[in-house]
């Protein structure tokens, strides 16, 4: 897992735009900017109760503010092994 690993994830699975900032301030735009229904699966999602404060953290936090914020996306996550 990297950040940039993370951005680069995201904005070929969400067709984010070739001007995406690979940010969270760019993540939550392009989020709040999706006009079609979609739904984003989070798969093997850890145990964050205890979520110290990092990069993980803040990224699962804008696309939760992202999904809050527009009705076109929603969101689940399965614990299994994904894919």
């Amino acid at each position: 897992y990297s950040r940039d690993a993370a951005h680069a994830y995201l904005a070929n699975v969400l067709s984010f735009p070739g001007y995406y900032g690979k940010n969270l301030d760019a993540l939550y735009d392009c989020l709040t900017d999706i006009s079609e229904p979609t739904h984003i699966v989070i798969y093997q999602f850890p145990d964050f109760t205890d979520c110290p404060e990092n990069y993980l953290c803040s990224l699962l936090d804008t696309i939760v503010a992202g999904v809050k914020d527009n009705s076109f996306l929603t969101l689940s996550f399965d614990a299994g092994s994904g894919r």
